[in-house]
């Protein structure tokens, strides 16, 4: 596939994760997905259903969750997002219970995309940042 097309398969995603579509989620990951959390915050994550596993966890803690692309570039099978994150944790997250209040935390994240699925994803988030406004 073209940098142009992981590109476009990147932000369908990111489409339909804001549109909390979950149940599409398994179209875009292919069978051997592999998440890495490089801030080991999240567990690691395998197999076309454990992103869905995983983000049902992070919506029940931040239920209105929006994420929005500040920039996109792609190099090869490579595809790199620097995103802002923002919702209302609602419900336990990272080991704090909710509380009502409004979040917003940036992320990179990078995907490898294999015959049109994602397969290998490395995600980094501020990680310090969100506890900080979470126990404020």
């Amino acid at each position: 596939m073209s940098e142009e097309q992981n590109v476009a398969i990147i932000k369908r995603l990111i489409e339909m994760l804001n549109e909390h579509r979950l149940s599409q989620l398994p179209e875009f990951t292919h069978h051997n997905f592999r998440r890495h959390d490089l801030a080991s915050a999240l567990p690691e994550v395998t197999g076309s259903s454990g992103p869905t596993n995983l983000m049902e966890m992070v919506f029940r803690a931040v239920p209105d969750l929006h994420y929005e692309i500040r920039q996109i570039v792609a190099k090869d099978d490579r595809v790199v997002v620097q995103l802002t994150l923002t919702g209302t944790h609602r419900g336990e997250f990272l080991g704090v219970a909710g509380t009502g209040k409004r979040l917003e935390w940036n992320a990179v994240n990078i995907y490898r995309v294999e015959d049109g699925k994602l397969i290998e994803t490395w995600q980094l988030s501020d990680i310090w940042g969100l506890m900080r406004q979470m126990g404020d």
